[in-house]
């Protein structure tokens, strides 16, 4: 979401998005590009992102885009015996489209390559009103400012179905872009939608343009995320040597230079590079910091987008993903750098 950090209480925490996959926008206008990978804990190292497979993902997003298209889509990394069809099966999709959006030839499938399987293409979904309650009216996104204590709700908070998702902080900015009876339409952070009673917020004359929502949840650096994405399963191992194990800073520090950007070795010591990033401003690419209960720097990731992050993680003993809004990571998240 767009607003700035506070404390998320554990029912919030329970009902952050997972699975990597944008809920559906009631507002989306342009196509949401959702990173999403599946850690492989059983590999010593994952494969390559193959390029024209990169490329060939950013044109077909950026087709879809300009046709109003929600979309989506997760890493796959090959294991013996697969196939297109086979993959395509599991996923409930058209082996074609797999083809078409990695521009896959004839050739077989390698084992540990890396390949986008889309998750979604359609158009975005308008909601109707249900059961007599009032219609969603879209608005053009603005800024907002919240104004007293309030918790935004998947959905309106009258609504049986309605989460805790956030608690924001009195003079936070959200991002608006609908209204339905007592309540704004809010833009999360995965560009989902969440719920805020209107006598919470103050509207501002801040419009947004569509381009600018884009590109805050689109933006940043996906290169660095999808070299990240090339670690995923590789054991994790305090003061580790890659390629055959790892710990957090490391991953860091080795995917930032195949980037051309270099670092320190320690998570403390890469904190002091680059630009200090708000929470509300954090885009792919972008390193994210945490500290002990001590208070000293002791882990580092990369933010993929969607809430979520790329590390090497002592608890899952590998590098893996995870939400930000985990409990562990958020209670403890410090700040973030952009190079």
């Amino acid at each position: 979401m767009i607003w700035t950090r506070n404390k998320v209480s554990p029912r919030a925490h329970a009902a952050a998005p997972g699975a990597g996959r944008f809920r559906a926008l009631a507002v989306a206008a342009t196509a949401l590009l959702g990173f999403c990978f599946s850690p492989n804990p059983g590999a010593a190292q994952a494969g390559t992102a193959e390029p024209e497979a990169v490329e060939q993902s950013a044109e077909v997003a950026k087709t879809l885009s300009a046709q109003g298209v929600e979309f989506s889509y997760e890493i796959y990394q090959v294991r013996a015996g697969d196939t297109v069809d086979n993959i395509a099966t599991r996923f409930g999709i058209p082996a074609a489209r797999i083809r078409q959006f990695n521009d896959l030839g004839p050739a077989s499938l390698a084992v540990g390559q890396s390949i986008a399987v889309p998750l979604a293409a359609r158009p975005a979904p308008r909601r109707a009103a249900p059961d007599g309650r009032s219609a969603l009216n879209l608005l053009e996104p603005c800024y907002s400012t919240v104004t007293s204590a309030c918790t935004i709700t998947s959905e309106p908070a009258e609504s049986p179905a309605a989460a805790a998702l956030y608690e924001p902080q009195i003079g936070s900015q959200l991002i608006v872009n609908a209204e339905q009876g007592d309540y704004w339409c809010v833009v999360m952070i995965d560009g989902s939608p969440g719920w805020v009673p209107k006598s919470a917020l103050q509207m501002t004359d801040r419009k947004l343009p569509a381009h600018q929502l884009e590109s805050m949840l689109n933006g940043g650096r996906p290169d660095i995320v999808q070299e990240a994405a090339r670690y995923l399963g590789t054991p994790y191992r305090y003061g580790g040597r890659l390629p055959y194990d790892t710990d957090c800073s490391l991953l860091v520090q080795t995917v930032c230079a195949a980037r051309g950007i270099h670092l320190p070795r320690t998570a403390a010591e890469q904190f002091e590079v680059g630009r200090s990033v708000s929470y509300s401003e954090l885009l792919p690419g972008d390193r994210l910091y945490f500290v002990s209960r001590s208070g000293r720097i002791n882990h580092t990731g990369i933010y993929m987008g969607n809430g979520r992050f790329i590390h090497a993680s002592s608890r899952r003993g590998c590098v893996g993903v995870d939400a930000l809004y985990d409990r562990v990571y958020w209670t403890r998240f410090l700040g973030a750098r952009r190079s």
